[in-house]
Parts: C-alpha cells; sequence; structure tokens
C-alpha cells in the first residue's frame, strides 16, 4: 500500500491538515459490509456474550476487554473547529498473556515442505526433521496432513486425527527426495483442499520454501489472492523463508494477507527451533476468528488503512485479525478525515472487536467509542499522540526497509543504504517528539516502539555494503574478500529487512 511520507518536525505534527480551510466534500455512501455481533442484532439467539454497556464519554481514547483487550486511541485529543483535518483512529488488540483455553481447540495444521532440486542435502534432511518434531507437538484430537510440492504437490499423509498410533505413522511417512522445479502455489491449493473447512478447529497452513516459485503462480498479486482464499476460509498461512534465495516478498505477503506470521530462516539448523516456536503458540491461541469493525461517525472519511487488509474504506472499515496466541498482539492503524464543524465533543468512531473465546469457550464481543473536541482556538489543538506517532513511525520504518529492499536489488547499494539512514535520522527526531509529548503512563510504550525500530534500522543496511579490503596489503590472494560472501552477506540483508518489515507492521 502507499504509505504517506512522516512529518517529524513543524506545525503538521498538530492534527495533519488544520491548515487547510477547503471545504469538506460530502460524506462517502456508506458502504455494506459484513458485520459480526453487531449489538443491535438478536446477539442472545447468535450465542454472543456481550459486555455490560458502559456510557460513552468525551475521550480520545478507551480500554476494554479481557481475554482481548481493545485499546482504542485517535491521534489527535483536540481538532480545530474551523478546517477540516485529518488525523489517526488506531486500535491496538492484545491478547491476555496469562489467558489459557478453557478446553484444549484442536488445532487443524498442513505441513507443506518444498522438495525441489533446491533443497537437496542437508536442507531436506532438516526439514524432515522439523516437520517430524512438529508432529510430535500435536496433542491428541489434532488433525495433520502433510504436504510436499516442487512441479507439483503430492500429499504424503492425508488428513489424520492424531493419537498414539496415528503420531508415530504420521512421522514415518515423512520421508522426500529433492528434485524439480518450485511451484508453491501446488502446495499451498494442495494443503488447503486436504485441510477443507474445520469448523471449530484452528487451521493453519506452516509453508516452507527455499526458492523462488519456477511454476504455478509466479507473481506477488495472485499470491495474495491466495492469502485472501485462504484467509476467508477461515485459515492463516505462516510461512518458513529457508536461506536467501526465496522471494521474500511472496513469502511475506502470503503471511500478511492470511493473518499468519513469517520466519526467515539463514541456516537450516534453526528449522526444528521455528517449528517449536510456532507449535508453541498455536497451541496457547486464546482467541479465533477475531474481526475489528470501525463505524465512522457522520461525515468522517476513512483515507488510508496502513499494513492490513480491510473491506472497503468506507464509512464502516471491517480488518480481520485471525487467530491469537496468549500474549500476541496486533494492531490497525486508519487515516481519516474530520470535517470542521461546531466547537464542542465531536464523535469520531466506534469500534468493536468480535471473536470466539476459547477462554470461555464463547463468541464475545468488546466495544469503544472515540470522541474529539473541535476547538476554534489554534492555541488549544493538541500534537500526535505519541503511541499514535509510534506506531505512524513503525509503519513507515517498514516502508523505507522495503524501499531499500527495491533498490539494492535494483544494484543502487549506495541509494539504500542513505534512504535506512535518512529514516533512522527521522525516528530519531520522532522519537524525542513523541516521548516528550506522552502521558506519563505512555513514556515506557513510547520509547520501547522507537528504541525497536532504532535497533532495526541500526543494522538493516549491514549486508548492503561489499566487505572491507584486507587490511595487510602483502595478504596473499585467498585473504581478499570474497565477492561471492558479498553477494550472499547482501541477499540475507534484503530477507532480514523483509522479516523486521512484517513484524513492524503488526
Amino acid at each position: 500500500m502507499k504509505l504517506p511520507a512522516l512529518v517529524v518536525l513543524g506545525a503538521c505534527l498538530l492534527p495533519l491538515a488544520a491548515c487547510d480551510s477547503k471545504p469538506t466534500p460530502a460524506p462517502r455512501k456508506p458502504e455494506p459490509t459484513q458485520r459480526v455481533a453487531d449489538p443491535k442484532v438478536d446477539t442472545k439467539s447468535a450465542g454472543w456474550i456481550m459486555p455490560t454497556p458502559t456510557p460513552i464519554d468525551t475521550s480520545p481514547s478507551f480500554t476494554a476487554g479481557k481475554t482481548l483487550k481493545l485499546e482504542g486511541r485517535l491521534g489527535h485529543a483536540v481538532l480545530p473547529s474551523y478546517a477540516a483535518t485529518e488525523t489517526y483512529v488506531f486500535a491496538h488488540v492484545t491478547a491476555d498473556p496469562g489467558a489459557h483455553a478453557k478446553a484444549d481447540v484442536p488445532l487443524a495444521l498442513a505441513i507443506v515442505i518444498d522438495r525441489s532440486g533446491s533443497m537437496k542435502g542437508k536442507r531436506l534432511q532438516n526439514a524432515v526433521s522439523a516437520a517430524r518434531a512438529a508432529v510430535g507437538r500435536l496433542r491428541d484430537g489434532d488433525l495433520v496432513t502433510v504436504v510436499s510440492y516442487n512441479t507439483t504437490a503430492q500429499t504424503l499423509v492425508q488428513p489424520t486425527l492424531i493419537d498414539a498410533a496415528a503420531r508415530d505413522r504420521v512421522t514415518d511417512a515423512i520421508e522426500l527426495v529433492a528434485k524439480g522445479d518450485t511451484c508453491i502455489s501446488c502446495g499451498i491449493d494442495a494443503g488447503i483442499a486436504a485441510l477443507g473447512d474445520r469448523p471449530g478447529m484452528i487451521s493453519r497452513v506452516l509453508l516452507l520454501s527455499d526458492g523462488l516459485a519456477t511454476a504455478g503462480v509466479r507473481d506477488v498479486a495472485g499470491f495474495r489472492q491466495i492469502a485472501e482464499g485462504v484467509r476467508k476460509g477461515g485459515a492463516a498461512i505462516t510461512t518458513i523463508g529457508v536461506d536467501v534465495d526465496y522471494d521474500e516478498r511472496i513469502m511475506t505477503a502470503l503471511a500478511a494477507d492470511s493473518n499468519g506470521r513469517h520466519y526467515f530462516v539463514e541456516d537450516a539448523k534453526a528449522l526444528p527451533a521455528i517449528f517449536d516456536r510456532e507449535m508453541d503458540s498455536l497451541t496457547h491461541t486464546v482467541a479465533n476468528r477475531a474481526e475489528v469493525v470501525i463505524e465512522l461517525a457522520p461525515g468522517v472519511v476513512a483515507e488510508e488503512i496502513y499494513d492490513r487488509v480491510t473491506t472497503g474504506l468506507g464509512s464502516s472499515v471491517t480488518v480481520p485479525l485471525g487467530a491469537f496466541a496468549a500474549g500476541e498482539h496486533k494492531t490497525i492503524l486508519l487515516r481519516v478525515r474530520v470535517p470542521r464543524g461546531t466547537p464542542g465533543a465531536r464523535a469520531v468512531a466506534t469500534m468493536r472487536v468480535s471473536y470466539d473465546d476459547l477462554v470461555t469457550a464463547t463468541p464475545f464481543v468488546t466495544d469503544g467509542a472515540l470522541t474529539a473536541e473541535l476547538s476554534p482556538d489554534p492555541g488549544k489543538l493538541t500534537p500526535l499522540d505519541g503511541i499514535v506517532a509510534g506506531r505512524v513511525a513503525s509503519s513507515d520504518t517498514a516502508a523505507v526497509l522495503q524501499q531499500a529492499n527495491a533498490a539494492y536489488a535494483a544494484g543502487d547499494a549506495d541509494a539504500a543504504t542513505a534512504m535506512i539512514q535518512a529514516q533512522s535520522d527521522k525516528v530519531a527526531a520522532m522519537r524525542t517528539y513523541a516521548v516528550g509529548n506522552a502521558a506519563p503512563a505512555d513514556e515506557a510504550d513510547v520509547t520501547s516502539a522507537f528504541e525497536v525500530q532504532a535497533e532495526v534500522l541500526g543494522g538493516a543496511s549491514a549486508g548492503y555494503a561489499p566487505p572491507p579490503p584486507a587490511a595487510d596489503p602483502t595478504a596473499p590472494a585467498s585473504a581478499a574478500p570474497s565477492p561471492k560472501k558479498a553477494e550472499r552477506a547482501g541477499r540475507a540483508q534484503v530477507k532480514a529487512n523483509a522479516k523486521d518489515a512484517f513484524d513492524l507492521a503488526q
């Protein structure tokens, strides 16, 4: 998605377009959207649990919920009454880190392994070992299918419910020989077809690849369509990129658009640990099929949503978030335009998150409202909220990492490095501003958000530069830096940047 440049200093750290005195365009006609657990419908017959209503006050922020805590914030608490203004609507959804599902919710897992020629040797051996270990982590009652792919896909293990005997059979069946091309889409299609529709289960595709898609679907747009279909079917894709030759754009798109996760494994020896981490997260899932609906007040227009899949940008914006493990968090950042109006309280948005609560074993809804104050006094306009500023900066940093990767891929390492440095300077300036304007209770979180970005940017261009020349001019030629090592370092940097960009956008 196109992201606006991050404004770091100057008057526009106040409401984004306070200087724009043009009349506000007519509000957009509300767009139809699928609604989940709408408080205005008969929720009792649907089995939804609605929290006790609380009075809606004139607040630019709120926090509600338990298993999933929903925190809503406006970018600016006080907006001008005399001009149409841009600000942000921010949602932060966090799963209770101490929560445990009331009963084990069965997992439907498709393990999809690349067996193309490039996986030959230790790489494939480690992948097989990791898959077997993942099967060993499955609980009785979980369901698993194992698919391998090269030019075509092969189902090694048909959908199997796990028990003591079945676990051993599945483990023994995971044997692979590396050869052929790489049809990633073939593997995903076969895995999803095998899983089918599994109501009451947490469905996940665990996809591993070490190379480019050389057969089947090959472009990012095509894989986004695949991810959308998987997400709408109630599943998600976790992607694991192995070594430095896979297409990070495809792997991150599959994960992001399906609400999965993405991992980069430079050394295949780390595969078992990555599989184990993913299985640990899946077996600690406390909420499933989460979805946030943001309803904008009359006249408020959605301009852009950052880093998330959504169903339109009208007066009602629906964002699917999928499953949550205990302690996991996901954010939504929406840029909106608020019309000028009468001074005083101005409703901006309401938001609610609906989900299957696995702690209480019931569906649940949490909601809240965001209200700004319109003021005729420019001196009373508030700066950008520190928490929101950190999220805006994170999105901008993620975009810069992707842009730098593109510049490096085009052969311009100097431009890539310059982009990273410029963003580092912006983040440093924005951090000073955001921390200085943060509420005391938010200072630690604001500081942490910028520290993460600074750390990522600090190493983001290390692999772009060629290795330094040998210090001793009399050293033998064998001591000189290897061009192959420099090329590999650059590819590894690109993959690491893509992984960091994915994480920052969450």
